[in-house]
């Protein structure tokens, strides 16, 4: 059997989970941006093919936030067991953009809740608010949750104290928001996240619309291709202020990214992103375009969210031009077991294929019904 000490599987472990949440927690964050979007437009419009699309919608991104919230779970395990320190300076140094976080999480779920069970139930103001409300509180999760990335590429505000092995973090009374890294973060994790979903949701409204007499999806394509735009075009204004404040707060990190050539891969793709957006435009080719665009978008985000934190080994946290090695934080108290790792695993892909599963139900063989009578 492969040896795998406390460090790596606590390395390896909270890897493959991030990997997969973070991935859903941005098509649900896009989404719960998105839907309420289309519903608004279709009721000042008077149209009932937004609001039916919106409803579409909806009924993907409660079965995508079941496993989102679900590897939510999972990350916050590990967090525990293995680093307990980072669980620390979130709960003490960063109590408030936690609560934030977790604030939005609370909101955003109930919100989601009632917006899916309400259509045929409430009026239509009523229920447009129930869906800025979830968008609100999908915001405010990656808002809050941004401070941790934030504080392990720069951090702010804390001092190091050592007790029982565990290397804690204590605040210096430096207010977290004031990291010079962490608004330019938060607020590209946005974008990216709403540009990304904005693609999928281009490319899934021409796939449903290549028949004709499919206004629902044809009037969709259009206001999908403006949102990426837009936000695709945001997606890098953003991203350049996070490099921008990266290479003056966090010189390692920024030059190992740079070195490996993480650094000019990430701005080749993302401007592909961008052309990709305005692409769409072109007849003969932009419907076509939509889903490389969505595969450029989706290996962007992920490629650049890995390669920094590549780019951090050895250190777990990065301080100007060294850092906190990730030996020094993983926990000394917890000793595993040595089929722990392998029952994990399978575990992890047990559920990873049981979604992927779902996702075929939800979307290839029992999709969301046209409904001919004027329920909305």
């Amino acid at each position: 059997m492969i040896d795998i000490n406390n460090l790596y599987w606590g390395l390896g472990g909270i890897a493959f989970t991030f990997f997969v949440h973070y991935f859903f927690v941005t098509v649900v964050l896009g989404l719960s941006v998105i839907i309420p979007i289309f519903e608004m437009k279709g009721r000042v419009s008077k149209d009932d093919d937004y609001i039916k699309f919106a409803r579409r919608l909806t009924s993907y991104l409660i079965r995508v936030d079941l496993f989102a919230g679900v590897m939510a779970t999972w990350l916050t395990v590990f967090l525990a067991g293995y680093w307990p320190s980072l669980l620390y300076i979130a709960t003490n140094v960063l109590f408030y953009p936690i609560v934030l976080a977790i604030a939005g999480i609370m909101i955003a779920i109930v919100s989601m809740g009632l917006y899916w069970y309400t259509w045929d139930k409430m009026g239509a103001k009523t229920h447009i608010t129930v869906g800025l409300f979830m968008m609100i509180g999908a915001l405010l999760v990656p808002f809050g949750m941004s401070s941790i990335f934030a504080t392990i590429d720069f951090p702010y505000g804390i001092t190091t104290e050592s007790v029982s092995g565990l290397t804690l973090f204590v605040p210096n009374g430096q207010n977290p928001f004031g990291n010079p890294i962490y608004i330019p973060l938060a607020l590209y994790t946005w974008f990216i996240s709403i540009a990304l979903t904005s693609f999928i949701v281009l490319s899934y409204s021409w796939m449903k619309g290549r028949n004709k007499g499919q206004r629902e999806f044809n009037k969709a394509f259009s206001v999908s291709r403006l949102m990426t735009i837009i936000f695709s075009i945001l997606s890098v204004i953003a991203f350049f202020i996070t490099l921008s404040e990266l290479k003056t707060n966090s010189q390692y990190l920024y030059s190992q990214m740079s070195l490996h050539l993480y650094l000019q891969v990430s701005e080749i793709l993302i401007f592909l992103m961008l052309i990709f957006s305005f692409l769409t435009f072109i007849k003969s080719m932009g419907y076509w375009i939509a889903f490389i665009g969505s595969a450029v978008s989706y290996f962007f985000m992920m490629f650049f969210e890995i390669s920094v934190n590549i780019a951090r080994y050895p250190y777990i946290i990065v301080a100007s031009n060294e850092g906190i090695p990730a030996s020094d934080m993983i926990n000394p108290l917890f000793q595993i077991p040595d089929l722990l790792p392998y029952f994990a695993l399978i575990t992890f892909f047990l559920m990873f294929i049981t979604f992927l599963a779902t996702l075929y139900l939800a979307f290839i063989r029992f999709p969301v019904k046209e409904n001919n009578e004027k329920d909305y």
